[in-house]
């Protein structure tokens, strides 16, 4: 049977800062809905891209995966799955910041801000920034956090940290 994100963390203390955004998604922006994403419909964005997820954005993916593109309090739309591409892909602008430059086929935007003022990516290299999260297109691009979960807490308890 493959492993789930509740099977990995048996009491959910790793999960934390997701199962807190979705505390504050319905609390402040009810219409953003989610659902676990299937594992194989993960794999294949990590195949597609030939990357290997950070444990705790594939554990996002897993278990509150956006189904839509729905505005939340902040006017963020976090993106579903199908969604998810990599700064190669959807950007077409120059990256400022040479280290996520290098590697832009390798970090996956998976939300941005008010109908593409700014994006977050996450890095999914193997290099030292691996789990960061990047704001592009932000002026300058810049990473923001040292990995998702600490994206989550920052955004839900001070947006303006992760601008």
């Amino acid at each position: 049977m493959p492993e789930t994100a509740t099977a990995r963390f048996g009491n959910l203390a790793g999960m934390e800062p997701i199962l807190e955004l979705r505390r504050w998604w319905s609390e402040t922006s009810p219409h953003v809905l989610t659902e676990p994403a299937s594992l194989s419909k993960v794999e294949e964005l990590e195949r597609r891209y030939a990357i290997s997820l950070p444990t705790d954005f594939k554990d996002y993916l897993l278990t509150s995966c956006p189904t839509g593109e729905s505005w939340d309090r902040e006017n963020t739309i976090w993106w579903p799955l199908d969604r998810i591409k990599s700064i190669s892909e959807e950007y077409e602008h120059k990256v400022d910041e040479p280290h996520i430059a290098a590697l832009a086929g390798q970090y996956l935007i998976f939300a941005d801000y008010c109908i593409w003022c700014w994006a977050w990516a996450i890095s999914c290299a193997t290099d030292e920034n691996r789990g960061k999260v990047a704001i592009i297109g932000g002026m300058p691009d810049r990473f923001v956090a040292d990995s998702f979960s600490e994206f989550l807490q920052r955004y839900i308890s001070n947006f303006r940290s992760v601008c």
